[in-house]
């Protein structure tokens, strides 16, 4: 089966994001040794099944001196392995420009910028990002972005920025954080807005998973008697932290958990064989764009089914899931949509049927 490989290679971060849920940093750094042996067992079994291998933090820069050589060593095994990076951008040295130029056909560096100077240091405190160094090296890889209640009335001017800054995007709504009535009335104008935007911009691809146009899946409802397996059990993502240990994904790490809460953690979910959907989100319409992780429920609430987005954000996944249907009906009447696939007319319908019982609810407010 097809997977990636994640290596947490840092827990350490320069920055204090304002939205960030990796709440307990430190100063560990995964060693050149460490992470060969830990891919010298990933290349033991069906290597050519392996995608790609990602580098994350922390900020996976604060540990660049290994990742020349680890770079090096990974494609004296495999010559066309990709490897992948997601950064903050602001430990960029020359040095480490000119070797991530010379690489930049296996190596994909992508930003995390939140928009405008303004906005990026609001949110992340840092103003100033080489963005055409980004642009120039990986013009198709796109800029990544969060969207924080606080800031998010600089929302459409970043996303303009940013594309004319010439980045597609993606990004969505900031996870384990709470949207108070305010801003999610403001979430609404800057979506409805954005919505104008890409109606009229057409060749442009909308960020997801903020404004994801597949409304295909909407309305599928939780199978109770046969519901899915967790995320873990997909065998998608092979992740290994600092401790050296395979772990579901990124989001068990102590980096979120805490050293006694990923403990506990690890002991818990191997009893979790399915998908638990929180009783309110049962039937809700729109579940497959509000993603229920449930490593998250437990980081905050140490309950696997007590949804998080459910309690913090479900105004705000619901507005942005609206003017997403909003926005597949304009380019519809746009005549931009092949309208002759099924499952394009399926979406639609979707969709068309979301903004019905979206208005009327609302018009019940």
């Amino acid at each position: 089966m097809k997977r990636s490989v994640l290596l947490l290679i840092s827990h350490s971060c320069n920055l204090s994001c304002k939205y960030c849920y990796e709440h307990f940093k430190d100063a560990r750094k995964m060693s050149y040794r460490e992470a060969t042996e830990i891919l010298c067992k990933e290349f033991s079994t069906s290597p050519e099944d392996i995608t790609c291998i990602d580098l994350l933090g922390g900020e996976p820069l604060s540990n660049f001196d290994i990742i020349p050589d680890l770079c090096e060593w990974i494609w004296d095994k495999i010559p066309t392995m990709q490897v992948f990076i997601r950064t903050n951008g602001t430990l960029l040295t020359q040095a480490m420009k000119s070797w991530f130029k010379s690489h930049n056909k296996l190596v994909g560096l992508g930003i995390s910028v939140d928009g405008t100077p303004e906005n990026n240091l609001f949110n992340r405190g840092v103003e100033h990002l080489d963005l055409a160094f980004f642009k120039e090296n990986w013009p198709d890889v796109p800029a990544k972005f969060t969207v924080f209640p606080d800031s998010v009335d600089r929302l459409y001017e970043s996303i303009l920025f940013l594309h004319e800054k010439g980045f597609n995007v993606i990004g969505g709504i900031a996870q384990g954080v709470e949207w108070p009535e305010k801003a999610c009335i403001e979430l609404s104008h800057q979506l409805e807005k954005l919505t104008e935007y890409y109606s009229k911009e057409s060749s442009l691809i909308p960020p997801k998973p903020l404004l994801s146009i597949d409304f295909n899946q909407a309305y599928n409802p939780y199978n109770v008697t046969n519901p899915e397996k967790p995320c873990w059990n997909r065998d998608l993502v092979h992740t290994y932290d600092c401790d050296f240990e395979l772990i579901p994904c990124h989001m068990f790490s102590s980096l979120v958990q805490g050293k006694e809460g990923r403990k506990a953690i690890i002991k818990d979910y191997e009893a979790i064989t399915c998908d638990l959907c929180d009783d309110e989100c049962v039937t809700c319409p729109i579940r497959w764009c509000c993603v229920n992780c449930m490593a998250l429920n437990y980081h905050l609430y140490k309950d696997f089914k007590k949804n998080a987005n459910r309690r913090l954000s479900c105004k705000a996944h619901k507005i942005a899931a609206y003017w997403s249907a909003v926005l597949l009906t304009q380019r519809a009447m746009n005549g931009t949509l092949d309208l002759n696939d099924c499952e394009v007319r399926d979406g639609l319908s979707n969709a068309i049927k979301y903004i019905k019982e979206y208005d009327e609810v609302k018009g019940c407010d």
